[in-house]
């Protein structure tokens, strides 16, 4: 029942967001100002990913509302083995698409706030804009929970989110630095290696992508407080490092 609510939540939220935004959002053939966004928030993806200090081809990755695997191509091209991969997700019928395209990797149906997965059993747990879609204070503490429950010691959290919450949807979230201390205890059980910044704050971003595409990156790099889109590299402590 529980997993039932879940996907009504996460179903509803996703219909709200494109009945608002368009169908073609995200359509980076039909939507020129979907295309800078992208490339700013790969960028950032790679750069974050350079402060993992094990081989991508060893790591037993997790991705917790992982959706269809749309950004799974950016684990793989990293070298992470799909038969390392897990994906986690409640919308059922999104799960289906992963097995056509990654018929290696395994999914589940389940909530990310109660996952059906021993403790310490991943060398990375990612999410991608995740917390985004996430905006009760119990649920979104109870997932970072999960989450850093299955990681293994000394292993890496990655988080792909944004930082600022959209100011037209009162169900949204954000996940900024104080989030950051609150949900994963950034600097105590967990140590923050790196942050990655990454695609501007929507719609400028999507305005220039269009229009100004020679201005993106210059901007994103005089103007910092214009990024909206950040991955936050941590590593969970061991048991003797978070006590200190």
């Amino acid at each position: 029942m529980g997993n039932l609510v879940r996907e009504l939540e996460q179903r509803a939220w996703y219909a709200r967001y494109y009945a608002q935004a368009g169908a073609d959002r995200n359509d980076l053939c039909a939507n020129r100002g979907v295309l800078f966004q992208t490339l700013a928030s790969e960028a950032s993806f790679i750069r974050a990913f350079w402060h993992i200090g094990v081989s991508s081809s060893d790591l037993r990755v997790l991705d917790v509302g992982c959706g269809s695997g749309a950004t799974w191509y950016q684990l793989f091209r990293l070298g992470v083995k799909p038969h390392n991969t897990v994906g986690i997700d409640v919308q059922s019928d999104r799960l289906k698409h992963i097995g056509e395209h990654y018929p290696q990797a395994t999914v589940l149906f389940a909530d990310a706030s109660q996952m059906p997965l021993a403790d310490e059993s991943f060398d990375l747990v990612y999410e991608s804009t995740l917390f985004a879609t996430l905006s009760e204070r119990s649920l979104r503490q109870r997932v970072a929970s999960e989450m850093i429950r299955v990681c293994k010691p000394n292993g890496y959290l990655l988080l792909v989110d944004w930082r600022v919450r959209n100011p037209f949807d009162a169900g949204s979230g954000k996940l900024n630095r104080r989030e950051l201390q609150q949900l994963f205890g950034a600097g105590t059980t967990t140590r923050l290696l790196a942050v990655a910044r990454g695609a501007l704050i929507p719609p400028l971003g999507r305005l220039l992508s269009a229009y100004a595409e020679p201005f993106y990156f210059l901007i994103a790099g005089l103007l910092p407080a214009l990024v909206g889109q950040v991955v936050y590299v941590l590593q969970k402590q061991s048991n003797v490092e978070a006590l200190s």
